[in-house]
């Protein structure tokens, strides 16, 4: 991961868990593995001896402590027995993102706390694949998409940050909701649709199977230490005081400097290769 969404991370812990510092809480941090070249994970981010730190990925590889058999089925990780789920740079690598946020909700504790970013804007990095991009109105979506309370997003349009402004990170801190029988009814089929979405056979018999029934598991499970929370607009805070702080001519130029690297890479590269 870049070193602007490390930060966010960072953020995203003094905002919201503060208060938990002392608590046992167990960590999920999706997409966890370190390729070659970094040095910044989640675990250093949320590095506390109170916290289990479980990493989970499709591949074995450094940092990682749970390889998942199929990356929209994590039935590795049980329902409900997370208390915060950490995403950073994943969201564009997955094709069928919205079932990664369905998995994400589905194994948090109701009081759960999911950060997530991904990039708004930057080049083609494939890992192996390299998918979206996520601007302003897009994880206010898949909040209401997932049943999530939406805490707060941002996207890092200004240049913040003096490493990594390609990127344009685009972040959100989402809650899970205690629910009623019957609104757990309501989850778990909106589990079931979504993943019926994922390609050319849906799951039609499990849908059926959902929908015949006439109320959510009597268990809710355990619930999160975390308490219900307003947003604190921790990334927009951070931002603007990142950018009191530094010399905006400075700033500029840097900006400038990245655009002319740039507009030198494209003259130099033909054409059948440019990827724009």
């Amino acid at each position: 991961m870049h070193f602007s969404a490390y930060d966010k991370a960072c953020v995203f812990r003094a905002a919201y868990l503060a208060d938990c510092e002392n608590i046992p809480l167990t960590v999920l941090d999706v997409g966890s593995a370190m390729v070659d070249g970094q040095n910044l994970a989640n675990r250093a981010a949320m590095a506390n001896d109170a916290w289990r730190m479980i990493g989970l990925d499709i591949e074995p590889g450094l940092n990682v402590d749970v390889v998942v058999a199929d990356p929209y089925d994590w039935s590795e990780i049980a329902s409900g027995s997370v208390d915060v789920v950490t995403c950073s740079e994943v969201f564009e690598h997955a094709e069928y993102f919205w079932i990664t946020i369905l998995e994400i909700a589905r194994v948090l504790k109701p009081n759960g706390l999911a950060f997530i970013t991904s990039p708004g804007g930057g080049p083609r990095h494939r890992f192996p694949v390299d998918c979206w991009r996520f601007y302003d109105d897009a994880f206010p979506a898949l909040a209401r998409y997932a049943g999530l309370n939406l805490l707060e997003a941002q996207v890092q349009w200004v240049p913040a940050y003096r490493k990594g402004i390609q990127w344009r990170d685009s972040s959100a801190v989402m809650q899970k909701p205690l629910r009623d029988a019957a609104e757990g009814f309501d989850e778990v089929l909106r589990q079931t649709i979504g993943k019926s979405l994922r390609g050319g056979k849906p799951a039609i018999e499990e849908i059926l199977v959902v929908a015949g029934r006439n109320s959510a598991p009597d268990e809710i499970g355990d619930i999160s230490p975390l308490k219900a929370q307003p947003g604190r607009n921790a990334f927009a805070a951070r931002e603007a005081a990142l950018l009191a702080s530094g010399n905006t001519l400075l700033m500029k130029t840097r900006l400038v400097m990245r655009q002319m690297r740039e507009i030198k890479r494209i003259i130099a590269t033909p054409l059948k290769d440019l990827h724009l």
